[in-house]
């Protein structure tokens, strides 16, 4: 390439990618969450331990997609989050962006046209996906990661030589790191070679057969030893069971649909038809985006149909829309038309369309972007039936209409009328699935644009970035599931000195398990606790099952950041209660006050209790007793009580306050996880809030 060409393509990178920081830097939020939240862990861990390894939690774990982490890892700095995720969004759009590089050399190899390759550089950056470079998303590099890719095994293909082959399998490797999925390309190459050699490419590829059988005889290793899914870290459940689910073929179709209407349909249609047209007579980039393009198609309709609950999503597949762009700038500058070829593109977008679930959402859904264009369908068309109608007939007449075109028109002028309608309709996708991103609110109910993210950093501002604290969460809106686990993500999102998570087994665990997480235990006798990680630990103010003891530093929207004393222990554990703080009918709760350490004579202590009855109780009666005092009340109903009871305390081990009531009625379920919450209880009344002063009042006697 020439140095003026050279320096028109990164002119267009550099002004496309100015372009696009005005609209991704609009997000000043979270939207995907746990992939945003992994990915800026992954990040922090980088940059405040200086490794390349990927740790969340302070614990090694086994992912492999850190491209993306290693990039925006040094905005993470000695600065609050909010400005870090702002400056990541920013370089998002330059990443992003300069996936028309790659795209350029590419078309600019295999169709050795200027104004071609221009065109499939201008299209790649034009999708709808790109509406993903506004989040801390791995598909911000696996973009132009594996453009690079493919770029390599197009030069291995066209040139058998050592160096493009070292080439290739760098190419591989770096879209490995950048999305797992990609591993598949280690199976598109040595397929395309064969294709296009065969036996020959054994003697042309001395380097690959080298590398393959190293990877054949590792891949036997980690068979025997039982140790495959590990090589694929957080996706290794994708290699066991069913790899070949019912229902494959129809998906697969849809699948292809849902891609070709994000391109406009006609592209793909015609795109497709070259590529399958030229992939028979041998062309190696024709063979190569084929089995590349089938390849994905294939990988994605199987993890959709295994783990997507049957959904397109589209984010997984996008990839493969440059290859088909270069495929339809070839038909547009090399004669003939396509003409037969076109009828099985056709067929298989028009059957995807007549099987298409066409799903319709409130806002955009990161996992299918197209989607927003199923609404505007259906409701046009107002029913689904006659939405998949409506595109089928589209699929059809468009095809029919460039076949007769072909035959009317003068081919350059053709040409040109179709590049300017792709170029054009292309836009006008991408600027309604921006219109949809931040026509709404984000996934955490507040505007995308202006969530006032500082006054979530308050643990970072409190103790700074190089603070240390562990999150045991628990809920902080009673009867709020959604928003209780949105402000635990809030609180670790927003700081970078949350760096632990301890729970108890099974509570509150919202989070996959791909964060590590400390299970927490209490010796019933002393309340010592098993594990004392960090000096700080942030608790909800509503907690009820324990309390980490030490002085309470700040508190803020219901949490508690507390200076734990170490080892840990806690003050008090309760017992009898759910999970999530109601007492049970007919049977008592406890609350275990425990001595403190050093103490010489049995004291006085005062425990303080907030109870709340089910809104569907009528009246509410309960008592609470020490070994010293009791007290009784029946006007929970009215709203919550607070009181305070007198507690003797043995100078060693514990003390047992009591809490009864004859209540029984309805409230809402188990906030626990998402699947106890949907269902009704039949509990007594609840504590929202237990404390225990941290004066010391006299000596007693229980």
């Amino acid at each position: 390439m020439r140095r003026p060409e050279l320096a028109a393509v990164l002119a267009l990178w550099i002004g496309a990618s100015c372009g696009l920081q005005a609209l991704t830097t609009r997000a000043a939020d979270w939207f995907v969450m746990t992939d945003e939240l992994l990915y800026e862990r992954l990040a922090i861990s980088i940059a405040r331990g200086h490794s390349p390894l990927p740790r969340v939690h302070d614990t090694f774990v086994p992912n492999v997609n850190q491209l993306y982490p290693l990039l925006i890892a040094p905005l993470f700095g000695d600065r609050l989050v909010p400005h870090s995720v702002h400056a990541a969004h920013l370089l998002n759009a330059f990443v992003v962006c300069s996936a028309c590089i790659p795209a350029y050399l590419l078309a600019r190899r295999v169709t050795g046209h200027v104004l071609a390759a221009w065109f499939v550089a201008l299209a790649t950056i034009l999708v709808p996906w790109l509406v993903l470079s506004s989040f801390l998303l791995t598909e911000v590099a696996a973009y132009p990661a594996f453009l690079w890719a493919l770029y390599a095994l197009q030069a291995a293909s066209d040139e058998p030589c050592g160096r493009n082959d070292v080439l290739a399998l760098l190419g591989i490797a770096l879209a490995v790191l950048a999305r797992t999925q990609f591993v598949v390309l280690l199976g598109v190459l040595p397929v395309v070679l064969l294709l296009l050699e065969g036996r020959a490419a054994f003697a042309r590829h001395r380097v690959l057969v080298w590398a393959y059988g190293a990877l054949v005889a590792g891949a036997v290793v980690l068979l025997a030893t039982g140790h495959t899914a590990s090589a694929f870290g957080t996706y290794g459940s994708t290699v066991r069971g069913n790899l070949l689910p019912t229902d494959s073929g129809r998906s697969f179709a849809e699948h292809a649909a849902v891609v070709a209407l994000g391109l406009g349909i006609l592209p793909f249609v015609v795109g497709v038809a070259w590529l399958l047209a030229n992939a028979v007579r041998r062309d190696a980039f024709a063979v190569l985006a084929t089995v590349t393009l089938a390849a994905l198609l294939l990988e994605v309709t199987i993890f959709d149909l295994r783990f997507g609950g049957g959904i397109v999503r589209d984010r997984y597949l996008f990839y493969v829309a440059p290859l088909v762009f270069a495929g339809f700038a070839c038909a547009l500058v090399e004669a003939p038309w396509p003409r037969w070829s076109l009828v099985a593109p056709a067929v298989l977008v028009a059957v995807g369309f007549g099987v298409a679930k066409l799903p319709r959402y409130d806002k955009l859904n990161v996992d299918t972007p197209v989607a927003v264009l199923d609404d505007a369908v259906v409701r046009s068309a107002h029913t689904l039936g006659s939405a998949r109608a409506v595109l089928v007939l589209a699929t059809v007449v468009l095809t029919l209409l460039f076949l007769q075109a072909a035959r009317l028109l003068r081919r350059r002028h053709l040409a040109v009328a179709l590049a300017l309608l792709t170029l054009a309709a292309l836009p006008a996708e991408t600027a309604y699935a921006w219109v949809r991103l931040f026509g709404g609110p984000d996934t955490a109910g507040r505007p995308l644009t202006r969530p006032e993210a500082d006054r979530f950093a308050w643990l970072d501002q409190t103790l700074g970035w190089r603070g240390s604290v562990t999150l045991v969460p628990y809920p902080t809106i009673p009867g709020d599931y959604w928003g209780s686990v949105g402000s635990w993500w809030d609180l670790e999102f927003w700081n970078a000195s949350a760096t632990r998570a301890a729970y108890y087994p099974g509570q509150f665990e919202e989070t996959p398990s791909t964060f590590p997480k400390l299970h927490l235990r209490f010796d019933h006798a002393s309340g010592a606790a098993n594990v004392s990680p960090t000096d700080w630990v942030a608790m909800s103010a509503k907690e009820t099952r324990f309390r980490i003891s030490g002085p309470a530093r700040a508190e803020k929207y219901n949490v508690v950041l507390v200076n734990a004393a170490r080892p840990w222990r806690t003050d008090w554990l309760t017992f009898g209660l759910t999970d999530d703080g109601w007492t049970r009918p007919g049977s008592p709760a406890r609350i275990r006050v425990f001595a403190a350490p050093g103490q010489r004579t049995a004291v006085s202590r005062t425990l303080s209790l907030a109870v709340r009855a089910p809104e569907a109780a009528p009246r509410a009666r309960f008592t609470v007793q020490s070994n010293v005092a009791t007290w009784n009340d029946d006007e929970a109903n009215a709203g919550t009580v607070v009181g305070t009871i007198r507690v003797c305390v043995p100078r060693r081990g514990y003390t047992d306050v009591r809490i009864t009531t004859p209540l029984a009625a309805l409230t809402y379920g188990d906030m626990r996880d998402v699947n106890s919450f949907g269902f009704e209880r039949r509990l007594g009344v609840f504590l929202s809030s237990v404390a225990l002063a941290d004066e010391i009042g006299p000596p007693c006697r229980p």
